[in-house]
């Protein structure tokens, strides 16, 4: 039993290792990687980094091609509409569910973030705003009891943030915030339904969204056949 809990958070391991490679910009959308020289390079035996690689790949973040090694994914247009209505979906859901549980401590830490957002973007402080905003939603996740959608919802958004991005857009950062805003004010007044209804309609909705998240992702209509 000790030796497969030691094996399974070695692969947790290179797991975490592949995802901050990606963040970082060290494993690029269209690249490959060799799985003996990443094995050689942190001293370990490929079966860990295999299993690592098959994590990645039910995530989307990876493609392993038999006999031709395995190839890092390009976020598609709808990978990305997708990830929002899923996420829009499961937050609102959670949302409603936790209403009751959620108290004058969770609102102060939300208001919390929120303003902290608000300085990022006055000093386009850009990857610190991404931690902030997904902290910001875990606030409130982390109150409801249903833990298998919790751990679902965790690898679709960190899909929507898989490599570095420098399309900064003040104007969307700052509608964000205030979408926050009038989320917190509907957690105030205990309407889990106002709360949801915002994640779901406006927050989340690809539609709603789009203007921006084309010009983020740097895609066309085209992308959307």
């Amino acid at each position: 039993m000790d030796s497969a809990l030691k094996f399974s958070s070695l692969s947790d391991q290179v797991y975490r290792y592949l995802r901050r490679q990606m963040y970082q910009g060290d494993l690029l959308p269209g690249s490959t990687i060799n799985i003996g020289e990443i094995a050689k390079e942190l001293g370990i035996s490929k079966t860990p980094l295999r299993d690592a690689l098959i994590h990645l790949e039910v995530e989307g973040f990876v493609t392993i091609l038999p006999r031709r090694g395995v190839q890092v994914n390009q976020l598609q247009m709808m990978d990305v509409k997708n990830a929002y209505d899923t996420a829009g979906l499961v937050e609102s859901f959670l949302v409603k569910e936790c209403i009751d549980k959620i108290n004058s401590t969770h609102i102060k830490r939300l208001e919390e973030l929120n303003s902290t957002m608000l300085e990022d973007i006055k000093s386009s402080q850009f990857t610190r705003l991404f931690k902030m905003n997904l902290e910001f939603h875990n606030v409130y996740l982390d109150v409801a009891d249903n833990d298998l959608l919790k751990k679902f919802i965790i690898p679709i958004k960190h899909r929507l943030y898989d490599f570095p991005r420098q399309n900064f857009i003040p104007e969307w950062e700052l509608r964000n915030i205030k979408e926050h805003q009038q989320f917190i004010d509907a957690l105030k007044k205990g309407d889990g339904d106002g709360a949801a209804k915002l994640l779901k309609d406006i927050h989340w909705s690809f539609e709603y969204q789009k203007e921006f998240i084309y010009q983020f992702y740097n895609f066309t209509e085209d992308d959307m056949v």
